[in-house]
């Protein structure tokens, strides 16, 4: 383990160096203690998610980056695989797609990867037992885990989504800086504040109120003021969407009509005509042909099941190969199939190139165009719908006008008397592109969805984010639909300078109250060590001085008990028969009858030159009781961590039964020297008259008789 952990404690570092295979138990706690972590990286990313769909271009906090860095610290390197998988799942850009998995994977490995190095470097300067940063690395921290190490999600997130294209090149500078900042301001918050919440077995590392409220408030007023900050900017915005509306709309939208309305021109020229021929039909459309949004105009005349081999005889005769027609799967002509009657194509105004002949095809014969033909017949109205006519042209835009004979006017008529469809072809893309790049132009979104008489809806041109409400709608009719334009103030319109702003001032905000915050708990933890030291050197000291069998006692300057040891309370109570307390005067009372005088008379001369700073040494005798008792007496000043003398100390020790002793060996030294001295003279002489007789034996010739070598040491 990395750091200190009340709860995980037991699956440590030495416990695996222990235990190389762990045990069920273990595994379970270790895949409990990952989901955890994945669990909270979810419900953070969520509640970020919340302010980022609020704040405009960027969330103003991270959260999850500042709860992955804390969840190592105090977890472990094991940790990961929570911050692998809470990432994946609460990316936004997951989807059940290969794309989908492969940019939330590149997610999700960038944040792993950025919280285990944010948590190796922060480490250094992290008090590991009680996970509080050590006193004066406070800045090392914050830079490391934060802005340093910060670096690294937005990169490969930001690169691993521009290669799989969902992120355009010209946004890639502005999202990385957005994810930089919003991951940097939630680390320099949100890991403190989350190292500060963890409970820890020691008294002086528990979490105060003080601590957490400055965290607590500068991350909701951030949040607050980022909300606050991005509603003026909508407004502002919508605001220049309410004056610029008219002009966006008048564009493509409310011109539509108009646009179109050349096609009734033509159905007018049939039914005024009693015949059309091929010239006049393209002299006629030419002028609407030749518009970029129309594909084609074509006539479809109504053909009578018994009329159709006089109409292909008749059309042969300017198209040798004309046929009522339909396509087959690869969208060749092949001759249509029987029917009631048909609407194959006379005449169509082409344009040069046109890769597909439509001449003879019968749009009958498909059913979306066969139910909007037969509604138009019922109707007596144009109707419009959004078709594919050809693999080359998907999802365009085919209105179908109908011409009627003059006289049938009756319901029951109108089906016998349709003498066929004006039909045009229209690129709605091209229609509606002087909006589309004008609403791009102003950062704006927009959709233009169509409801037909029965109420199914279409989506027409383009497309509102789902997290974003339409902040204006038109509707105008088109044919037999209606069609309605809506728009919305696109998260770019609100990009503003101030908005950049506010995110680097909410960054050196959130580094600023950080530092103080985890300066403020550093301090007071080692304050607290400091005491805790103190406090347990003082008992060891009490614990010295009350097994001492030496008298000790402190005074303060005005001779007052601040502190004594039971042998001097034993003491005090033989002497004075009182009981010694704490702010009493050490002379203030006056021994019992029997007691030495002489012994108490000088105690405050000798506390008052300690007090002065000399150190005093002297011998006394007390007798008590008939008792005489010799004590050894010092006296020493008590200086402060200042140098300045606030006491004295007095240390009285008993010595009778060492002086007895010293006494008794005194005699006996006495009397040794005085043994010696008197038998010193006796040896002498016997060793002179010794070496007289051995000389006079030697005189008389024999040998000496004794040994006359001194034999003293």
């Amino acid at each position: 383990m990395d750091a200190t952990k009340p709860q995980m404690g037991n699956q440590g570092r030495e416990s695996s160096l222990n235990h190389p295979l762990p045990t069920p138990i273990q595994s379970l706690q270790w895949v409990g203690f990952n989901a955890a972590v994945a669990l909270l990286y979810f419900i953070t990313a969520k509640a970020s998610l919340l302010i980022y769909l609020s704040a405009g271009p960027a969330s103003p906090i991270w959260l999850p980056a500042g709860l992955t860095v804390a969840a190592l610290l105090i977890g472990g390197r094991r940790l990961w695989p929570g911050v692998f998988l809470g990432a994946f799942l609460s990316d936004p850009m997951l989807t059940p797609t290969a794309a989908g998995a492969i940019a939330a994977s590149g997610y999700a490995a960038g944040v792993t990867v950025q919280a285990l190095l944010g948590a190796t470097l922060a480490r250094a300067y992290l008090d590991r037992q009680a996970l509080s940063v050590i006193p004066g690395r406070e800045w090392h921290f914050l830079f490391s885990a934060g802005p340093l190490a910060c670096l690294i999600s937005p990169t490969i997130g930001a690169s691993s989504r521009y290669l799989l294209g969902m992120l355009p090149a010209e946004n890639v500078a502005q999202q990385w800086l957005v994810w930089w900042a919003g991951d940097s301001i939630g680390v320099v918050l949100f890991a403190p504040l989350v190292l500060l919440l963890w409970p820890n077995s020691q008294p002086g590392a528990r979490p105060r109120y003080r601590f957490l409220l400055p965290l607590l408030m500068t991350t909701i007023l951030l949040v607050s003021g980022s909300l606050t900050l991005s509603r003026l900017e909508l407004a502002e915005a919508e605001a220049n969407l309410s004056r610029q509306v008219k002009t966006l709309t008048d564009l493509s939208f409310r011109t539509l009509n108009e646009k179109i309305l050349p096609l009734h021109a033509i159905e007018s020229f049939f039914s005024a005509s009693e015949q059309v021929t091929e010239e006049e039909f393209l002299r006629f459309s030419s002028h609407i042909s030749n518009q970029p949004h129309f594909v084609r105009v074509d006539w479809a005349p109504r053909v009578a099941a018994n009329q159709r081999q006089v109409f292909e005889t008749g059309m042969r005769k300017q198209h040798t190969e004309f046929a009522i027609s339909t396509v087959d799967k690869d969208w060749q002509k092949i001759s249509a199939p029987a029917g009631d009657d048909y609407y194959p194509v006379k005449f169509s105004a082409l344009p040069e190139g046109a890769a597909f002949n439509p001449l003879g095809l019968d749009h009958g014969q498909f059913d979306d165009r066969r139910r909007a033909i037969n509604t138009a017949i019922r109707s007596g109205e144009a109707t419009a719908r959004i078709v594919d006519l050809h693999p080359s042209l998907t999802g365009v835009l085919v209105l179908f006008i109908p011409v009627f004979e003059p006289a049938a006017e009756a319901l029951s008529n109108r089906k016998g008397s349709v003498m066929g469809f004006v039909i045009g072809i229209i690129d709605f893309r091209q229609l509606f592109l002087p909006l589309d790049l004008a609403v791009r132009a102003n950062q704006l979104h927009y959709q233009v969805t169509g409801f037909s008489n029965s109420g199914s809806k279409t989506l027409i041109a383009g497309a509102l984010p789902t997290d974003t409400p339409p902040g204006w709608s038109h509707s105008i009719r088109v044919a037999d639909q209606i069609w309605q334009l809506e728009m919305a103030v696109g998260k770019d319109a609100i990009s503003h300078a101030v908005r950049w702003s506010f995110i680097g001032f909410s960054l050196v905000a959130g580094l600023l109250v950080s530092f103080a915050v985890l300066s403020s708990r550093a301090y007071q933890l080692v304050n607290y060590q400091h005491h805790q030291a103190m406090h347990n050197n003082r008992e060891l000291l009490n614990a010295i001085i009350e097994s001492a069998g030496d008298q000790v006692v402190a005074v303060d300057t005005e001779f007052k008990l601040t502190a004594f040891n039971p042998a001097y309370a034993e003491f005090v109570q033989q002497v004075f028969e009182i009981t010694p307390e704490v702010g009493q005067l050490i002379d203030s009372v006056q021994p019992k009858v029997g007691v030495d005088m002489e012994y108490a008379s000088d105690i405050r001369s000798n506390i008052k030159k300690a007090l002065a700073g000399t150190s005093v040494k002297t011998s006394k005798k007390v007798t008590l009781a008939g008792q005489v008792r010799v004590f050894e007496v010092s006296y020493n000043p008590i200086f402060s961590t200042d140098g300045i003398i606030i006491g004295a100390t007095r240390i009285a020790r008993d010595v009778t039964s060492q002086r007895e002793l010293e006494a008794g060996l005194k005699r006996r030294l006495d009397e040794l020297r005085r043994w010696q001295k008197a038998t010193l003279g006796r040896e002498s002489r016997t060793l002179e008259l010794k070496r007289e007789v051995n000389q006079l034996l030697l005189r008389m010739g024999k040998a000496p008789r004794y040994d006359d070598r001194d034999e003293t040491p």
